[in-house]
């Protein structure tokens, strides 16, 4: 029972250390990430959708991964993430699919539409604008960070369960040390006892 208990814990703190990893990782990009700019974690993006003008591919509350790439091998069809340029937005990120591009020179125009919506975009995209292409959505973890994004859901199920994991683990690391305190007590007590026996033998003799 305890040895399985230990391997529960091991198991435990382990994931516990990668959550906490994972948590440092994504604060720290979004720490350093310029104002008006969307942090970049090795080139990818993370965004929850807020409307529903991608439905039903990409419903409201939907968690999408947005992979950086080069504008020049985006396509029409490809559903991008950029700064829009609608006044009426300042500038928000959005997210909408390419139905048309136009190459001139160097540069690069992305007309876009939103799948549910009835027309395109009225202020096209340049490259410029482009943050990335999506590559993965989900409206399950979208709803589940939400959800824990919520200080009064966040400090039970995440924090407190965290707490305990760390509390346990210094309680175990104190109870291995104290036992191997003692066990090195007792065979240094033992060896002084042999020694003594040894001594009084040869004395004897």
């Amino acid at each position: 029972m305890k040895k399985l208990r230990r391997i529960v814990l091991k198991i435990m703190n382990a994931i516990s250390v990668v959550i906490i990893f994972c948590s440092i990782a994504v604060l720290l990009t979004i720490v350093f990430t310029k104002s008006g700019e969307a942090p970049n974690f090795f080139g990818y993006s993370m965004f929850r959708v807020m409307t529903g003008s991608m439905a039903p591919k990409i419903p409201t509350d939907a968690l999408i991964v947005v992979r950086h790439v080069d504008p020049d091998t985006l396509s029409v069809g490809d559903v991008i993430t950029f700064y829009s340029r609608d006044p009426s937005i300042q500038g928000e990120i959005n997210t909408h699919r390419i139905v048309q591009m136009e190459r001139n020179g160097q540069d690069i125009t992305f007309y876009t539409k939103g799948d549910a919506n009835n027309v395109e975009d009225r202020y096209p995209t340049k490259k410029e604008d482009l943050i990335g292409k999506v590559i993965y959505s989900s409206v399950g973890l979208g709803k589940l960070i939400r959800l824990i994004s919520n200080p009064l859901l966040f400090i039970p199920l995440i924090i407190l369960p965290l707490a305990f994991l760390l509390i346990s683990s210094i309680a175990e690391s104190i109870t291995i040390a104290r036992k191997l305190a003692r066990e090195e007590e007792e065979a240094a007590v033992r060896e002084a006892v042999e020694a003594i026996r040894k001594e009084k033998k040869e004395k004897e003799v």
